[in-house]
């Protein structure tokens, strides 16, 4: 397994040292942990980030991935408390993971860093479940998910080991004695891409962002709005319904809500209020 240099991004102490001694006890290089993504240095081929989604300080959640990424290390997103949408929004920013707190060991911390380092997606069965539902619930027609990549993600979903997902990708191109890792990669690494596309469809416009600020972080009416951002009440309506649409989307299990709520949906989950 490929050894990185690793940076850790937790604010709870409690979890982030222990983690930092077990990732050097399995031969990384591991930087004094932060409680700030702006607080590691500029990441190099191979370094991966351990980030937790939730952070007081500075950059937090997809924020946070998007700047990693952006200064040269691969992320590998850790959440006790993420939601479904958050979770696929750090994938759709650049993760190259994502490991749940509650209910994974060291060890698999170990594991899943040295995939990433190597260059290969990590993808617990409960990202798996969540890719696949992701998926079903927004198909992007004939440039959706692939059998290969369908294939893939059901067997880890379903908690399949290593060996059992290659085998079932080489069941499906007829390939008795399996398939590759980098089919396999590929497959992953596909199928995290459309994530990233599903979530752009839906991402909010910049004025949709403003009339959110204004309308779900705030509080004002449309005709308060509209004189605030120098438009129409009719426009200010328009763009409600139109961050309404966005938010069902990105949130399958919404249903009914006003436009005015999904603003305040939209305005708490973006921390604009």
């Amino acid at each position: 397994m490929s050894r990185a240099r690793v940076g850790i991004v937790d604010d709870h102490p409690i979890v982030s040292y222990p983690l930092a001694d077990a990732l050097r006890r399995a031969g990384h290089t591991v930087l004094e942990p932060v409680t700030a993504v702006e607080s590691l240095p500029e990441g190099g081929p191979g370094d991966v980030a351990v980030c937790d989604h939730s952070l007081p300080e500075g950059r937090s959640g997809a924020e946070a991935v998007a700047h990693l990424t952006s200064r040269g290390w691969r992320v590998l997103a850790t959440s006790g408390v993420a939601g479904r949408a958050q979770v696929l929004d750090v994938v759709a920013a650049g993760a190259w993971g994502y490991v749940e707190k509650r209910f994974t060991t060291h060890a698999e911390y170990v594991h899943a860093v040295g995939l990433v380092s190597a260059g290969r997606h990590h993808v617990s069965p409960l990202l798996a479940a969540l890719l696949l539902d992701d998926a079903a619930a927004r198909p992007l027609g004939a440039g959706d998910l692939s059998a290969r990549q369908r294939t893939a993600l059901r067997a880890l979903a379903e908690g399949d080991g290593h060996e059992e997902v290659l085998a079932a990708l080489g069941n499906l191109s007829g390939n008795v004695s399996g398939t590759g890792e980098a089919e396999l990669e590929a497959a992953l690494a596909g199928a995290f891409a459309l994530t990233a596309r599903r979530r752009r469809i839906n991402r909010l416009s910049p004025r949709e962002l403003d009339v959110v600020a204004v309308v779900g972080g705030r509080g004002l009416g449309l005709k308060e709005t509209a004189r605030e951002l120098g438009i129409r009440p009719g426009t200010v309506a328009d763009h409600l319904e139109a961050a309404k649409r966005k938010y069902l989307a990105s949130h399958p299990g919404e249903k009914d809500l006003s436009p005015r709520a999904a603003a305040l949906r939209w305005a708490m989950e973006l921390r604009l209020c």
